[in-house]
């Protein structure tokens, strides 16, 4: 993981990086050895640091902290040390359509709103089930 995050940071490959770390953060392994390397502060930093080389890039950026908040308790405690309520705001306001959707879903679920799907604001109960697959969540 630290080598992924190193070379998301070298200008010219953030992108295809951020694709594949994007990726990770969908699978339980993925996502729990990410929250384990504090990726959340490095994806919030660059996105606070305006690091990222084109628009699409800094979308998965934010994607790819969507992706780390379903399912975790842990990304809500992570994401407030990091301070992305601040940047997220600012994305919301002035990022493209897809950012502004996925940081308005990030600062939801940070503020207590939900973890499942926010069309109608609350919590998408059947979704979070459906995403236990009967094992709860947890991992042996």
């Amino acid at each position: 993981m630290p080598t992924l995050l190193a070379l998301s940071k070298a200008l010219g490959s953030a992108g295809r990086v951020l694709l594949i770390l994007c990726n990770l953060a969908i699978c339980g392994e993925g996502r729990s050895a990410m929250l384990d390397t504090n990726v959340v502060e490095c994806f919030v930093g660059m996105l606070r640091r305006d690091e990222l080389d084109s628009e699409s890039t800094r979308e998965n950026c934010v994607a790819a902290l969507y992706a780390l908040s379903h399912m975790s308790m842990r990304f809500r405690g992570l994401a407030r040390e990091a301070k992305a309520v601040e940047v997220l705001s600012e994305i919301e306001k002035r990022g493209s359509k897809r950012a502004r959707e996925k940081a308005k879903r990030l600062l939801m679920i940070m503020r207590g709103g939900g973890g499942g799907r926010l069309d109608d604001g609350g919590m998408d109960w059947v979704g979070v089930l459906d995403g236990l697959g009967g094992g709860f969540g947890w991992t042996c």
